[in-house]
C-alpha cells in the first residue's frame, strides 16, 4: 500500500465518524418556532385567590397579591430571571475549539495533492473562568433581589392604589349622604319660602350648600372611576370588573427602639441594597477578570498533515496573544472605574434610605396625633350640627352660620378620612422601606442569604 493513502476501512470509517460529530454537534442545538405577538389584550374578568377561584370581596393582602401574580409588566419582567440563569450557565463554557483544513493541488505534473488538518483551542479562557464564572453568579443574584424589589413596589404601589379606591369609595358614600340630606333640606326651604314662612336668605344657603355637596361628590365619583381604573390595570382586571374592597389593615408604626433597629439591619433586608451589593460583587469580578486578563493568552493546537510529496507529518502549536498596545490594561481600568461607580452608588442608596424612612417615620407620628386629636373633636362638631340644624328649622339660626357649621363638619370628616388613608398608605411604603416585607409580596430568594450557586 502506498504511504498516505488511506485503508478501505479507513475510507469507510470516516464518512461514519463525520456524520456521528455532526450529529453530536446538533444535538445541542436551539430550534427556531415562531411566536406571533397577542391581537387583543388579556383581561381577567374578576379577581381571584391563588387557587384562581373567582372572588367577590377583596382585602389589601389579596389585591397586593393577585398584582405580583397577574400584573402584565411584572410577569414580562420575570423572564429576566431566566436569562441571567443562561448567562450564567453559558459563564462557564469553555470557548469551542477551532477546525481548519486547507487542501492544496499542485499544478506541475508528478506531485500529489496536499492538505492540512488542524485542532485548536484557546486555553487562556481557563484562566478566566472563575472570575467569570462568580460574575454570572452575583450578575443573577443581583437580577433575582432586583425582581424581589420591583416585586415589592408593585404590592406596595397595588395596596397604595387599594386605599386610594377605598377611600375613594368612602368619601363619595359620605357625601352622597350629604347631598340626599341636602335636597331634602332644599325642597322643604322651597316650600317653605313660597309659602312665606322662611326667608330668602335661609332658602338661598340652603342652595349653596347643596351646589357645594353636589360638586364635591362630582369630584370624589372622578377620584373614584380614576382609581378603579388604576386598581385593575394593577390586578390584570378588564376596566369594567368591579368588586367590594374590605378596611385595609395595615402594620403598626415603629417605636423609636425599632426604627433604628431595622435601619441598621437595612443592608440585609432591603431587596434593591442586597442587589446593588450583588452587583458590586459582579464588578469585582469583572475587574477580577480584566486584571487576569492582562496576560497573555495562550493557545495550543495540533496538526495533521500531508505535503504534496506525499510526506505526511503531525505537529503541535502554540501562540500567545501578547497585550503589548495597552488594550487589556484600558478595559481592566474601565472595569476599576465601574467598580467604583457601583461603590459609590450603593452608599448613596443606603444613606437615601436611611433618610427617607426616617423621614418617612416622622411624618406618619405627626399623621397619627392629628388623626387622634381630629377623631377626638368629631363627636362634638356632630352633636353642634346636629343642634345647628334643628336651630336653623326653628328660625332661630342665620342661614349663613348653619351652612359654615355644616360645611366645616363635613370638611372634617373628609379631613379625618384623608388622614386615614395618608396614615395606612405611609404604614405600607414605611414597612417596605425598612426591609420589611409588604402585604401580599414575597420574602426575599434564597439568593439573599448567599445561596446563589
Amino acid at each position: 500500500m502506498i504511504c498516505g493513502t488511506p485503508s478501505r476501512a479507513e475510507r469507510l470509517r470516516t464518512p461514519r465518524l463525520a456524520t456521528l460529530a455532526i450529529a453530536l454537534a446538533l444535538a445541542g442545538c436551539v430550534s427556531y418556532r415562531p411566536r406571533p405577538l397577542p391581537p387583543a389584550p388579556r383581561w381577567a374578568t374578576a379577581p381571584t385567590d391563588a387557587a384562581g377561584h373567582a372572588l367577590q370581596r377583596l382585602d389589601l393582602t389579596q389585591a397586593a397579591a393577585l398584582a405580583l401574580r397577574a400584573n402584565p409588566g411584572y410577569r414580562a419582567a420575570l423572564i429576566d430571571a431566566r436569562i441571567s440563569t443562561l448567562q450564567l450557565r453559558a459563564a462557564g463554557l469553555l470557548p469551542d475549539p477551532q477546525l481548519g483544513a486547507s487542501v492544496d493541488h499542485p499544478s506541475t505534473p508528478g506531485y500529489s495533492q496536499a492538505w492540512n488538518l488542524g485542532l485548536s483551542e484557546d486555553l487562556s479562557a481557563l484562566l478566566t473562568r472563575g472570575a467569570r464564572l462568580d460574575a454570572a453568579r452575583a450578575q443573577l443574584t443581583a437580577t433575582r433581589l432586583q425582581l424581589a424589589w420591583q416585586g415589592w413596589a408593585l404590592a406596595q404601589g397595588a395596596a397604595a392604589t387599594y386605599v386610594d379606591l377605598w377611600t375613594a369609595e368612602r368619601r363619595s358614600a359620605l357625601l352622597t349622604r350629604q347631598v340626599q340630606m341636602a335636597r331634602e333640606r332644599d325642597a322643604a326651604f322651597a316650600r317653605a319660602l313660597g309659602n312665606g314662612d322662611v326667608t330668602l336668605e335661609s332658602a338661598a344657603a340652603s342652595l349653596v350648600t347643596l351646589s357645594d355637596a353636589e360638586a364635591q361628590l362630582a369630584a370624589a365619583r372622578q377620584a373614584q372611576v380614576a382609581a378603579q381604573a388604576q386598581l385593575n390595570a394593577l390586578l390584570g382586571l378588564a376596566p369594567a370588573t368591579r368588586y367590594a374592597l374590605d378596611t385595609p389593615q395595615t402594620p403598626p408604626l415603629p417605636d423609636r427602639a425599632a426604627l433604628d433597629a431595622a435601619l441598621t439591619a437595612l443592608p440585609r433586608t432591603r431587596p434593591d441594597l442586597l442587589a446593588l451589593a450583588a452587583g458590586y460583587g459582579a464588578a469585582d469580578a469583572d475587574f477580577r477578570a480584566a486584571v487576569l486578563a492582562q496576560f497573555p493568552g495562550l493557545s495550543v493546537g495540533v496538526s495533521r498533515a500531508s505535503d504534496t510529496s506525499r510526506v505526511q507529518s503531525s505537529g503541535l502549536s502554540i501562540s500567545l496573544n501578547l497585550p503589548i498596545f495597552g488594550g487589556a490594561q484600558a478595559r481592566a481600568r474601565i472595569a476599576e472605574a465601574t467598580r467604583a461607580r457601583l461603590h459609590a452608588d450603593y452608599q448613596a442608596r443606603l444613606d437615601q434610605a436611611d433618610a427617607e424612612a426616617r423621614a418617612l417615620a416622622a411624618q406618619l407620628i405627626e399623621v397619627a396625633n392629628q388623626r387622634a386629636r381630629l377623631q377626638r373633636r368629631l363627636p362634638q362638631l356632630r352633636t353642634l350640627a346636629a343642634r345647628a340644624d334643628t336651630a336653623f328649622a326653628a328660625g332661630n339660626l342665620a342661614g349663613s352660620a348653619w351652612s359654615a357649621i355644616r360645611q366645616s363638619l363635613l370638611a372634617r370628616e373628609l379631613e379625618a378620612l384623608d388622614l386615614t388613608a395618608t396614615l395606612a398608605e405611609g404604614q405600607v411604603a414605611l414597612a417596605a422601606l425598612l426591609g420589611r416585607v409588604p402585604p401580599g409580596a414575597a420574602a426575599l430568594p434564597a439568593a439573599a442569604s448567599g445561596e446563589s450557586r
